[in-house]
């Protein structure tokens, strides 16, 4: 049994057989592509952030002549010989049977003495992290998110054109309304916490110009982007800032907490020059804060089930105009049914051409929103979990997954600090009714969504490459990896790589909203070798091999 103590394997096969009756993803599994197994690694070699470990790789050529070995984190959960089920990586890490094995670890007091330790240091408000430091480092940010907000008080992007962060983002102003967006409380809130207000999610809406179709005309279309764990949109990163130190006596890397003088968050710059690079290529672009985050209100932050059906609701609300609030680039405040209609270029909500988006975390709510409108909406976060049918938005025309865990809990990598991550996932949700890590829904879905892109770190925390590749097997329509020498984080990422990411991430969903078969300039690759070969010879600077060893 995957990722299990060995001592509670029986009592978690009892508990499954029960758990079974639960709420489980309508239809048949999608076909496994028949991609042979991947070569046997034959060298190691030393990464830094966040891994500060030695993990297997391939001996790569260099581009100016030798070897040098590139390494990847392996995936830990491995199909048992002779496996009689349908899909290993579908079949046994469902919502039922991660629950199961959560209920059986609570059954074993060092076992949920463990578990429950990293539960509590995560449930709302958040302790392993600041959060809402937008307005640490200038109050001009700063809002009370749970109150009523005056929209003029929220940074735009010409915020950002003064040094010393002089962010291309700025272009965008004149084209930028602030939207404010209505939204229930999460499972969490309402059934741990009792609470029944509505909170309000805020953001972006930047207006594009059409993309280019190819034949002399162009189409608009909408990106909807959500940023990583702790993203804020509008929070301030001074551009020298670095997201680690190395310590001189161990060679290993040193996480820098945030906010400190210079900096809010980490990351923001690099997630703005994203949304800038898709606005310029001709797309509307929405960012706004998740529930519990930066600009928007609530308490807890980490349910991206809820996080998902989110991109329901504001789509909804731009139409309608019900809960929404936006100020206009020249300064209109509207509301209610005055707001509505006023941007997806003039279109409903079921007709703009849309890309989902999302890194890390927010590859997560992604995959949802993904999993919701292709397959089935399972209450998964829920004490009894039902599905309903799928909400089947034909104009949803792919999703954008950087640092991606939608391949779901059976890609987890080998490595002492990611072992119990499922019994967190199925304690999380049976618990405390918080969805945060995706079950296997994702994953077994990814045959109905129409296309997708991936950007991924070698030695990626998040799911490992064989999991990245497994999710593009199931893809059908237009689809691309792009891999780097790097971590799960990356803005730590090399600037060429971050401007390769970037440039395919838009030719990509170019590709999607214009109809194409496939992706143009795509890097072809057979196995995971020759994908991880795809590299440019460019590393993550803490990871790149040292001459005289660590």
């Amino acid at each position: 049994m995957p990722n299990f103590p060995a001592a509670l394997r029986g009592t978690a096969a009892a508990f499954a057989a029960l758990a079974l009756t639960a709420c489980s993803l309508p239809g048949t599994a999608p076909p496994r592509v028949a991609r042979a197994a991947p070569p046997p690694t034959d060298c190691t070699a030393w990464v830094g952030t966040d891994r500060d470990a030695e993990i297997p790789g391939y001996l790569l050529a260099k581009s100016g002549g030798g070897t040098v070995c590139v390494p990847f984190l392996q995936t830990a959960n491995q199909a048992p010989a002779g496996y009689a089920g349908s899909d290993f990586y579908v079949d046994e890490f469902t919502d039922a049977k991660l629950k199961a094995r959560w209920a059986a670890c609570k059954a074993d007091a060092a076992c949920f003495k463990r578990i429950d330790a990293q539960m509590q240091r995560w449930l709302p408000p958040n302790k392993e992290r600041a959060t809402r430091s937008t307005g640490v480092v200038d109050p001009s940010g700063k809002i009370d998110p749970d109150g009523l907000v005056d929209l003029k008080q929220i940074r735009r992007p010409a915020f950002f054109a003064k040094a010393p962060y002089n962010e291309a983002i700025a272009q965008a102003d004149a084209r930028t309304s602030i939207v404010e967006f209505t939204a229930p409380r999460d499972a969490f809130e309402r059934i741990d916490l009792n609470m029944r207000d509505l909170i309000k999610l805020r953001g972006w809406y930047i207006e594009g110009a059409g993309v280019d179709d190819g034949k002399g005309g162009k189409v608009r279309a909408l990106v909807l982007f959500a940023p990583g764990g702790g993203g804020q949109l509008t929070a301030i990163q001074h551009p020298d800032e670095k997201s680690y130190r190395i310590d001189a006596a161990t060679g290993k890397t040193v996480g820098i907490r945030f906010p400190n003088a210079t900096t809010e968050t980490m990351g923001q710059r690099w997630y703005r020059e994203n949304l800038q690079a898709l606005n310029q290529a001709g797309f509307d672009v929405l960012a706004y804060d998740r529930r519990g985050e930066g600009l928007s209100g609530g308490f807890s932050d980490t349910n991206t089930l809820e996080q998902g059906e989110d991109v329901f609701r504001v789509l909804e609300q731009l139409e309608s105009g019900n809960g929404l609030r936006l100020l206009t680039p020249t300064g209109q405040l509207l509301e209610g049914p005055a707001a509505g209609g006023r941007l997806l270029a003039g279109m409903k909500a079921n007709q703009i051409p849309i890309v989902l988006g999302g890194y890390s975390r927010g590859s997560m709510s992604t995959a949802w929103a993904m999993t919701k409108n292709f397959s089935a909406s399972c209450s998964y976060d829920m004490p009894t979990a039902t599905c309903t049918p799928a909400k089947g938005l034909k104009n949803i025309k792919g999703a954008i997954l950087l640092s991606s865990f939608a391949s779901g809990a059976g890609y987890i990598g080998v490595s002492p600090d990611l072992g119990d991550r499922n019994l967190f996932l199925g304690g999380m949700a049976a618990d405390h009714h918080i969805v945060f890590y995706p079950n296997s829904a994702t994953l077994a879905g990814m045959d109905k969504w129409p296309a997708a892109f991936f950007g991924k770190g070698l030695w990626d925390r998040a799911e490992t490459v064989e999991g990245t590749i497994a999710a593009y097997d199931r893809i059908r329509g237009p689809k691309e990896i792009v891999v780097a020498r790097g971590p799960h984080s990356i803005e730590t990422w090399p600037e060429p790589d971050l401007r390769h990411l970037r440039e395919r991430m838009v030719v990509f969903a170019r590709a999607a909203v214009t109809g194409a078969d496939s992706v143009p300039g795509a890097k072809p690759w057979a196995d995971l070798k020759q994908l991880i070969a795809t590299t440019p010879d460019s590393w993550e600077p803490s990871s790149a091999p040292r001459p005289t060893g660590r």
